[in-house]
């Protein structure tokens, strides 16, 4: 929990690169100081050999060897100056500032930079187990000097100065700690200092908010977060605090239309039975009075002023007798008797029905059905008696003269708004060259009872899409005044836990 937490992962990233800062730094600093005192220590190299050098000619030509010594041991006894010593071209040691070295033969990196065409610059020594930085002044034979020396020789002394860096270094080495005991306090510091700020600055906020939203999650939508500030955190606690506000006004307008909702299921559902049983109650009576008419009808002749009237009466009771067939289908509960069929198939039926019914329906209604289509499970019955109806109102739209086209596609998906989604869908349309339905009356023509026909019940397609629900479909339609109305049916290739 620690490791994941968003004040951890931002300390940590700052610890990381100022600890790369300061330690790169430091190191940098170290460097530095290193490599000054290194070039301190040659030029204090050449500065000391020059002096010596000099101050030895003068001695050397007022002919005092003591006094060369003197100033050789004196020389020798300074903290950081390791070695004084003069030795001839031969490598022998004439003078030094310890005079044990007298007579013996100087270390062989010194006599090879005396021999070295590079002799002019410093060369380090770590004879001592610490590094040291050499010179070595050539003292030539000059005329001044052959009162003491053979004329002979070229070279009259070799005079090496060696200067230590123990102590130097051990300064570099306490700067370095310091400077990075420097850099952990410093880390500490400044990580204490951010994780301080952060738990004001964003930790406390966040965690604020979170609270807030775990009681959104409970259901209290009555909850508002405290968060304040005009930085990034405050703008988005009252962001937060606004979407909680609509959605909380969101969800009293949910559950005021889920309560009508309720209430007009109920108000439905009773309606629905008590229209059944009213239906149940006149269908027999309605059955009688059919038969007594078509008696009535034979006994009169076709010249009877009666007839007109009985034939009248036949056809309000077929009318009747529909329209309370439709009412027992819709308030019946539409429970599909599933089985595998083919969507081609029931189309070609229902146009047989249709043509068998009205007439024309052959010559009048074109298929474009798609071989690929496969059989998908369903109630055949109750999927002919949607598209017999969507059929007949194709037809009754059009009239004598116009097209309706039937079409069936198989569609691994169906995109659009009002579509289903998923994979695996078989469509019919059905298209009719009609006149087509106002946009105002589209939202009203699968609520029951709603009807522009004369003779309609205002059932048939609130039965449609109650049939194409029960088997996990959808109904879509679409209708342009002048032009025509398409409607979708959706089915699917499988059966869906809704239509289980």
């Amino acid at each position: 929990m620690f490791r994941t937490s968003l004040s951890f992962k931002i300390n940590l990233a700052i610890v990381i690169v100022l600890g790369l800062v300061l330690g790169g730094a430091t190191w940098l600093n170290v460097l530095a100081q290193n490599r000054q005192a290194v070039e301190n220590t040659k030029t204090q190299a050449r500065i000391l050999s020059k002096t010596l050098t000099n101050i030895i000619r003068i001695d050397m030509e007022g002919r005092c060897q003591k006094d060369v010594m003197k100033v050789i041991r004196m020389m020798g006894q300074f903290q950081d100056i390791e070695t004084i010593r003069i030795f001839n071209a031969d490598g022998m040691i004439m003078h030094s500032a310890e005079p044990g070295e007298i007579g013996k033969e100087v270390d062989e990196l010194v006599y090879n930079v005396f021999t070295s065409p590079d002799r002019s610059k410093p060369f380090k020594s770590e004879e001592r187990g610490h590094r040291s930085f050499c010179m070595v002044e050539v003292m030539y034979n000059e005329p001044k000097c052959h009162t003491c020396h053979d004329p002979q020789k070229e070279i009259v002394g070799v005079l090496e100065v060696c200067l230590s860096m123990a102590q130097t270094e051990r300064h570099i080495r306490q700067n370095a700690r310091f400077m990075a005991a420097s850099t952990v306090m410093s880390l500490l510091l400044v990580t204490g200092a951010i994780s301080f700020l952060l738990h004001r600055m964003v930790n406390r906020p966040v965690r604020e908010l979170a609270e807030t939203m775990k009681e959104v999650e409970r259901g209290n939508l009555n909850v508002r977060s405290r968060v304040g500030g005009n930085d990034e955190l405050g703008r988005l606690a009252r962001s937060f605090n606004s979407m909680i506000a609509r959605l909380d006004e969101t969800s009293r307008e949910v559950e005021r239309l889920h309560r009508e909702q309720m209430m007009r299921a109920e108000r439905l559902a009773s309606i629905g039975e008590m229209a059944a049983s009213v239906a149940h109650e006149i269908k027999n009576p309605l059955a009688g009075l059919a038969g007594a008419a078509q008696v009535l009808a034979q006994g009169f002749g076709p010249d009877d002023p009666r007839t007109p009237v009985v034939q009248e009466m036949l056809k309000l009771i077929d009318r009747l007798d529909k329209t309370i067939r439709d009412l027992l289908s819709f308030a019946r509960e539409s429970v599909p008797n599933w089985q595998q069929a083919n969507l081609n198939d029931v189309v070609e039926e229902s146009v047989f029905f249709v043509d068998r019914e009205e007439g024309g329906a052959r010559e009048q209604v074109d298929l474009d059905l798609d071989p690929n289509v496969p059989e998908i499970p369903m109630d055949p019955q109750q999927i002919q008696q949607v598209l017999l109806n969507l059929i007949l109102n194709a037809r009754h739209a059009v009239g004598s003269r116009g097209r309706v086209t039937v079409r069936t596609r198989a569609r691994p998906t169906v995109a659009g708004e009002d579509g289903p989604s998923g994979d695996g869908w078989v469509e019919v349309v059905v298209e009719d060259e009609g006149p087509g339905i106002p946009a105002e009356k589209l939202v009203e023509i699968f609520k029951p009872f709603y009807t522009t026909k004369n003779q309609g019940t205002g059932l048939g397609l609130p039965i449609c899409r109650k049939i194409v629900e029960a088997h996990g479909g959808k109904m879509h339609v679409e209708s342009r005044v002048g032009v025509g109305s398409k409607f979708y049916v959706w089915l699917p290739t499988e059966r869906r836990e809704e239509a289980a």
